[in-house]
């Protein structure tokens, strides 16, 4: 990948799971990052495989912050486990003079309240992976043809993951064919081939077993599935595995459109407190790696299923015996790099990073802070198995060589693609016809570049 020389100093306060991936993508991008921890062997783990200054000691002291010269930092970001370590590291920190500050909550009730006492705490962002993960999951059980979907545009564009399957009609077609054919208007902006990544042309044929990203509104992206036949039925009863915080923030939204939840919690505490937050939902007191006890409260029956334990073991053997034994949709929560191509080559498509969807959160905000005044990054996301980012830029200012060009004029880099144009209330999927214009927003996928500006995208 490309990018720019070390823009920006930033310190992160917490070298666990989602801590080292904020610390990489960063550091990926030439960032000069310092980690401050009290575990010297989580130190050492990360000194050992990423490009960062490691200080060992207590984020909330003033002097170990000032040796990590906080006081000359561009961004501070608190990823320990405790939400008022967090709030208090980022009040020290803007204290002593840095520049912005993000603090992870994850306590259901600290987080709703978050938006009333940001500004009082001096918080620049407010992240939640809690939170995020839900999201995500919930997306793909409102879509259940997709294995991941992204929403741009405050939703009025989707970008979906879809497996073609070995006897999809689209196999053996070229995209000027399909588009030809398929009157819809959608874009196949990104094509995953084993490991290869694709961004591809009129002329790029499909192949059975190529997972493909489709940017369309949702009702055309209803209408593309439903044409191919691949359009799944909606999901009305889900089956749950692991009662965290990430099932609390599901749950809630499960609910809230009607569908019929029932969630296995090994913890009775847990289930007690479960059973008080959600009556309409069914809370079984039990181990979901028990086959037996799957079997038992109707896995057969179900149509969707989440694993979403602590533990991507569990989550993975579990998701893998549902695939094996029942129709339902399958989704597993997974945290480990390793375990989530693992679990990709078994065959699980659906799959939930907590740390992947956080890191992309900040780094779509670290990005918007490098933006020139000509445009704004409205959102970041990491597609195609990671190895791809699509990004929302809102334009504005007259680009030149961008703006009020036909796109088929317009000199982009390799391996990017103009997905979408949003104007006003209207959606555009583009061909080369069309012009981006003053006030926009643009949607651009790009395999090998990290892009702050829209003009980036220009050769």
């Amino acid at each position: 990948m490309e990018w720019k020389k070390k823009t920006m100093k930033v310190v992160i306060i917490g070298c666990g799971k989602v801590g080292y991936s904020i610390s990489e993508s960063l550091t990926n991008e030439g960032h000069d990052v310092t980690v401050i921890d009290r575990n010297s062997n989580a130190l050492k783990k990360i000194q050992d495989s990423l490009d960062v200054m490691c200080i060992e000691g207590d984020g909330a002291d003033v002097e170990v912050q000032l040796e990590a010269n906080v006081n000359k930092a561009g961004l501070l970001i608190a990823t320990t486990p405790y939400d008022e370590l967090n709030i208090l590291c980022c009040l020290l920190a803007k204290r002593l003079g840095a520049s912005k500050t993000i603090s992870r909550v994850r306590n259901p009730v600290y987080f709703k309240q978050m938006d009333l006492i940001k500004d009082e705490l001096r918080l620049s962002m407010v992240i939640n992976p809690e939170l995020i993960t839900a999201d995500e999951i919930f997306r793909v059980l409102i879509f259940p043809s997709a294995a991941k979907l992204e929403v741009f545009a405050k939703g009025r564009v989707e970008l979906v993951e879809h497996r073609l399957s070995d006897n999809s009609v689209l196999a053996g077609m070229s995209l000027a064919e399909i588009y030809k054919r398929y009157k819809t208007k959608f874009l196949i902006c990104a094509v995953q081939r084993d490991s290869r990544i694709f961004i591809p042309s009129g002329d790029f044929i499909l192949h059975e077993g190529d997972k493909i990203n489709v940017a369309a509104s949702h009702n055309n992206l209803e209408g593309f599935f439903r044409t191919i036949g691949s359009l799944k039925d909606k999901i009305k009863t889900v089956m749950i595995v692991g009662g965290g915080k990430s099932c609390h923030y599901l749950v809630r939204q499960l609910l809230g459109v009607g569908m019929r939840v029932k969630i296995i919690e090994n913890n009775f505490e847990k289930c007690r407190e479960l059973a008080e937050t959600f009556p309409k939902a069914t809370i079984i007191h039990g181990d979901g790696t028990d086959q037996e006890l799957l079997n038992e409260e109707g896995i057969s029956d179900m149509d969707a299923f989440v694993s979403m334990t602590g533990i991507d073991e569990e989550n993975i053997i579990m998701s893998l015996y549902v695939k094996n034994n029942s129709n339902a949709k399958v989704i597993t929560k997974i945290n480990r790099d390793s375990y989530c191509d693992l679990a990709a080559q078994m065959g699980l498509e659906c799959i939930a990073s907590p740390k992947y969807l956080t890191a992309s959160g900040i780094l779509s905000y670290v990005r918007s802070l490098k933006n020139t005044a000509g445009c704004n990054i409205e959102a970041l996301y990491h597609v195609v198995g990671n190895k791809a980012e699509a990004i929302e830029f809102k334009i504005n200012s007259r680009i030149e060589g961008l703006v009020d060009v036909p796109l088929k004029d317009v000199r982009l880099k390799k391996n990017i693609l103009i997905c979408g144009i949003l104007r006003k209330r209207d959606v555009i999927i583009p061909n080369g016809d069309d012009c981006i214009s003053l006030g926009d927003s643009v949607i651009v996928i790009s395999k090998d570049y990290h892009f702050s500006d829209i003009e980036d995208i220009l050769e």
